[in-house]
């Protein structure tokens, strides 16, 4: 009996009455961490797709909106001069339609023209420097390049690219539109502007012509515009004050 307590003992020096009145440790509080925790994970992903969405829908406010093809849309350069091409031997410019190119600009004849062509819908841009041979003197102006001098001037030339054509001419004679693509050296007719082919519509001062391109006469501040394919109303054009 005395031996007893001691083996009592020995077991991991614990005393009986420690093992006896020892608790059960409760399983229910991880249970509860476990069932929280997808919760927790729904929360946040709810979380990054409302940001996500939100800054999806701000990008899509900010975002540009494609431009307007209406007229409004700047002149293309498609139609391009080709100066200086078909020159003789000695580096002069042959004559074109009877029309000469003199080292100086003439002034018995002295009248503007204003050309748009529009090529299904878009605007073309006029070239400066057609009928101006080269080498150029450009300088900068409010229609931007500005030929100021060349190697020649034919009687009918563009010094800007604003559709402007010039007539300076040192005699009375009638010109053409034809004379002016002739000079530019691009085809011209009912069924072609340049490069474009189609159906041509002219206007004349804002009424629709049925005369044939080449034929109709450069006179004074007359605003004639080409439509080829898409059939394009006229625009007013302003000549500057004092042209």
């Amino acid at each position: 009996m005395g031996s007893s307590a001691p083996e009592e003992r020995s077991r991991g020096d614990i005393l009986k009455s420690n093992v006896d009145s020892a608790q059960p440790v409760s399983h229910a509080a991880p249970r509860r961490n476990v069932a929280v925790l997808p919760l927790l994970l729904a929360g946040v992903l709810l979380f990054v797709l409302g940001v996500g969405a939100a800054l999806l829908f701000s990008s899509m406010q900010a975002r540009p909106q494609p431009a307007s093809t209406a007229a409004t849309s700047r002149p293309t350069a498609v139609l391009a001069p080709v100066p200086g091409t078909g020159s003789s031997g000695d580096g002069a410019l042959p004559d074109i339609n009877g029309i000469s190119c003199d080292t100086l600009e003439a002034t018995i004849v002295h009248v503007h023209v204003h050309l748009a062509i529009f090529v299904n819908g878009q605007e073309q841009q006029i070239p400066f420097g057609i009928g101006i041979g080269q080498p150029w003197q450009v300088s900068d102006s409010e229609e931007g390049p500005f030929v100021e001098d060349g190697s020649c001037f034919y009687w009918i030339h563009t010094h800007t690219q604003d559709g402007i054509v010039h007539i300076e001419s040192p005699i009375r004679r009638r010109f053409t539109l034809g004379d002016f693509f002739a000079i530019w050296q691009m085809p011209l007719s009912a069924n072609q502007v340049g490069p474009a082919q189609g159906p041509v519509t002219m206007y004349v001062n804002g009424q629709k012509s049925a005369v044939n391109p080449p034929d109709v006469p450069l006179l004074s501040h007359a605003r004639i515009q080409l439509d080829v394919g898409t059939d394009v109303p006229p625009y007013q054009f302003d000549f500057p004050d004092g042209d």
